[in-house]
């Protein structure tokens, strides 16, 4: 129970229908700045099962809590604004870097101010991204646009972070400086990863292998 009241979230047999049994629910605890991998072969409901917890598709059995509060329909616009969610393939949704960027806010997605260029300008040199702000996203290389959405997540700057795949399309250099980039930040993430480097530098693991 202290383990419980400590933790930021709480996942108590979280399904999301193509489990293989029981045994592959998810149940577990984070502390703040904590970092769950979800792994297993394709088509055991990884993906799925983060969608449930960003709140895109419903759970066919258990719940979880972020901040001692269940998460349900009734209050999911405020669950929305606690985490960024970066999907497989990355929603770019402006025609150049620093449409991309600034998403959020265009959309209201967002309600804290909008970063200044000098921001923007300054998360891309984090994430070695050598373009201008004026720079298309159709040029963009897969890995780059995957390193875009980051840079855009770290300008929300939300507490949990739910990644789908976040280095499928990275070097491993890349992904390597992204990782200790985000370990810098101390944040709350859930991700799905095949990648063996993210899987073991995380603090616990959720294999949906049914093994």
């Amino acid at each position: 129970m202290t383990q419980q009241e400590n933790s930021i979230l709480t996942i108590n047999a979280l399904s999301s229908g193509f489990e293989s049994d029981s045994s592959n629910f998810l149940a577990l605890s984070l502390d703040a700045g904590q970092h769950l991998v979800i792994s297993g072969p394709s088509g055991c409901g990884k993906s799925s099962l983060l969608q449930i917890l960003a709140g895109l598709r419903p759970s066919q059995s258990g719940q979880f809590q972020w901040q001692q509060q269940i998460i349900s329909e009734h209050n999911l616009g405020w669950w929305r604004q606690q985490f960024c969610y970066l999907p497989q393939q990355p929603v770019m949704g402006g025609e150049t870097i620093g449409d991309a960027l600034l998403l959020p806010w265009q959309m209201k997605a967002v309600s804290s101010p909008q970063p200044e260029s000098s921001q923007c300008e300054a998360v891309l040199t984090s994430l070695h991204l050598k373009h201008p702000l004026s720079h298309p996203v159709k040029q963009l290389s897969g890995g780059e646009k995957q390193r875009l959405a980051i840079g855009r997540a770290l300008l929300m700057n939300r507490p949990l972070w739910l990644l789908d795949e976040p280095t499928s399309a990275l070097d491993p250099h890349s992904r390597d400086r992204v990782m200790a980039l985000l370990k810098e930040q101390g944040l709350t993430m859930v991700s799905v990863s095949h990648d063996p480097v993210w899987v073991e530098a995380a603090d616990c693991q959720h294999d949906m292998g049914g093994e």
